[in-house]
């Protein structure tokens, strides 16, 4: 009875185990709020984007990610500050011109998770490819702070994009 019982569990640990390493890889992207100056390279955000970024915490939060990536860039860390706050997360901040390697290290070290990443609106589309996307990933226009756009990675490794809006429409307008 021991041995059945032995073998039994075996098959039962090896059968999750196989179900954890099989769990999709999940990054959520959105570009920093709105700032203050197009003029300066490390503007802060403007109230708009300080509102946006409090109302986007909840949003964020009911991802409940792994990890929190932001660039070099104020902007970045102040829109992800409020979400970071509500998780008890200390985004880990990684080089504006690093899309590649940021990819690269959430694919090796979150694989199975969720992650969110605030970066910038230009560098979306090589993020996103970096992360095994293959279809048509639409460009980031320059006005556009409402998108979120969330990666499914398979564990065999295929990519998928899906663009949904923010919908904090209501809690922009309570807080102006």
């Amino acid at each position: 009875m021991t041995a059945v019982r032995s073998a039994f569990l075996l098959l039962w640990l090896t059968v999750a185990a196989v179900g954890l390493a099989a769990q999709d890889t999940t990054v959520v992207l959105v570009r920093h709020a709105e700032r203050q100056s197009l003029w300066d390279g490390d503007s802060p955000l403007a109230e708009a984007g300080l509102r946006r970024a409090q109302a986007l915490a909840p949003v964020l939060a009911g991802f409940h990610p792994a990890a929190l990536y932001t660039s070099e860039l104020r902007r970045t860390q102040q829109t992800l500050a409020p979400t970071a706050a509500r998780l008890g997360l200390a985004p880990l901040v990684r080089p504006k011109d690093g899309s590649g390697a940021l990819a690269a290290e959430i694919l090796r070290d979150h694989r199975g998770q969720t992650v969110i990443v605030c970066w910038h609106h230009d560098l979306m589309k090589k993020l996103v490819r970096s992360l095994g996307v293959k279809g048509p990933v639409p460009y980031w226009p320059l006005g556009t702070y409402d998108w979120i756009w969330i990666v499914t990675v398979s564990a065999g490794g295929e990519a998928r994009l899906v663009e949904k809006m923010q919908e904090l429409a209501p809690a922009l307008a309570a807080a102006s």
